[in-house]
């Protein structure tokens, strides 16, 4: 065996995540896949998400097969690095019943894997090895009467102004395809026709035409995946439960002054293309990410009763989506960007959030969220920390007080902030310190667009 192999385990798409069902394969035993292309799509309590390689490898074999759950950390497929692969042997194995599927051309995620793991994807949390094919849902909540469906699937039925309950009123433990959906509403068109329709449609050169499903219609359909949320509803209220059942919150409040950030902003804007111009979360989330390199007890994960802390400062950030329910990308590296590459990746983030086609690598690895409210009007809120994390930072929206400056009177722009943290890691000491950094930096914004 090459030094060079390893394996794909599981991931997590969340802390309260226990178990996932690997939906469908997008590769086969022999692909070359490089970094950033989307492997696997998985089915968690979330909804169906994509995963995709954080390096440049070549696929061994594939461990499991679609349909089969298993838990967080287990192996599902065996790559070699890309370095290896032209020594690697020509996988033994035919999987007669996993056919290639057009590898997804999303660009590279910028990040770099973590030097302790060996393991192409993230594998924030791990569970005992139970059996790779175990088919117990004791740990993997779903809503009731809840279909596992590829998102291929999914959106066909929403185009169609169906649910998959309609469609598939009978309970199984069979994961819903594309091929299927069409199937189930051919039927249901069927029945609705009189006779006489329903006989000229049954004709076999017209069973054989409508078998046929054109790749670019299936295309089309590919990146369409769905956050259920009815079922992110019920992860968000497990996620939270657990945090403030387990984490011992404390909170902080600082009043922040953007009155020369958001001074300092309108003259850059003035110098850029309408649509190049940035929006005020881009340089605050600089300012967040800079300040927390040093106050590192509030930037890591929490797990097996220890503190680890994040070398990079891997911002999570929280996005509402339009339909209900939340998700949190994590921008990578933070720390390293100007407001500008901030505004890039926020632009980025929110619409493959909005366009459901977020995959692995941004919704996994955040050491530090940021959360805010602002835009819809609050200017106060306090926010619980999400395991494995260990602080969250929550952003009021801009508005102007008078305030005491210098001896004199003034009015100025400020953002009420409050920070959540973890005591078992930190004290209000360090996150006293935070606030007033951050705040302090505010106060000479020209250094955010120094990196």
């Amino acid at each position: 065996m090459s030094n060079n192999e390893h394996d794909l385990k599981m991931p997590s798409f969340g802390s309260d995540m226990k178990k996932g069902t690997l939906v469908q394969w997008l590769v086969k035993e022999g692909d070359h896949i490089k970094r950033g292309d989307v492997v696997a799509v998985i089915e968690t309590h979330k909804g169906a998400i994509d995963l995709d390689l954080f390096e440049d490898a070549l696929i061994i074999s594939l461990l499991i097969k679609e349909g089969q759950q298993i838990a967080v950390g287990e192996p599902i497929a065996r790559l070699s690095s890309t370095k290896d692969s032209e020594n690697a042997p020509l996988p033994q194995t035919d999987v007669a019943d996993i056919e290639p599927n057009p590898i997804s051309t999303t660009s590279p995620v910028n990040i770099s894997a973590s030097p302790a793991s060996t393991t192409t994807a993230t594998d924030i949390s791990s569970s005992p090895a139970s059996s790779a094919v175990e088919q117990d849902n004791s740990n993997f909540t779903t809503p009731k009467d809840f279909i596992l469906a590829t998102p291929a699937a999914r959106f066909l039925a929403t185009q169609q102004q169906l649910t998959l309950n309609s469609l598939f009123p009978e309970p199984s433990n069979k994961i819903v395809t594309l091929t299927m959906v069409e199937q189930a509403i051919k039927q249901k068109q069927l029945s609705q026709q009189s006779p006489a329709m329903t006989e000229n449609v049954l004709k076999p050169a017209d069973k054989k035409e409508t078998a046929k499903v054109k790749a670019t219609d299936r295309a089309a359909a590919r990146p369409k995946k769905g956050f259920d949320k009815e079922a992110m509803r019920q992860a968000i209220s497990a996620t939270v439960t657990r945090s403030k059942q387990q984490i011992p919150h404390y909170y902080l409040r600082q009043r922040l002054d953007i009155t020369a950030l958001e001074d300092y902003l309108l003259q850059v804007n003035a110098k850029l293309a309408i649509d190049q111009r940035l929006l005020l979360a881009a340089p605050l989330l600089c300012a967040v990410a800079r300040t927390l390199m040093d106050s590192q007890q509030l930037n890591g994960e929490y797990t097996e009763g220890h503190f680890v802390a994040s070398e990079a400062i891997h911002l999570a950030n929280a996005i509402n989506l339009r339909g209900g329910g939340l998700v949190m990308p994590v921008i990578r590296a933070a720390q390293t960007l100007s407001p500008s590459k901030m505004m890039e990746r926020l632009k980025q983030q929110v619409t493959h959030a909005r366009n459901d086609s977020l995959v692995f690598s941004e919704l996994s690895g955040g050491s530090f969220t940021v959360t805010s409210i602002g835009e819809r009007g609050a200017e106060q809120m306090f926010a619980v920390i999400f395991p494995p994390q260990v602080a969250i930072l929550a952003l009021g929206s801009p508005h102007q007080e008078v305030m005491a400056v210098d001896g004199s009177i003034k009015i100025r722009s400020v953002i009420e902030a409050s920070l959540a943290a973890d005591h078992r890691v930190s004290d209000g000491r360090i996150g006293a310190r935070f606030l007033y950094q951050l705040n302090q930096l505010l106060q000479n914004p020209e250094a955010l667009w120094t990196v």
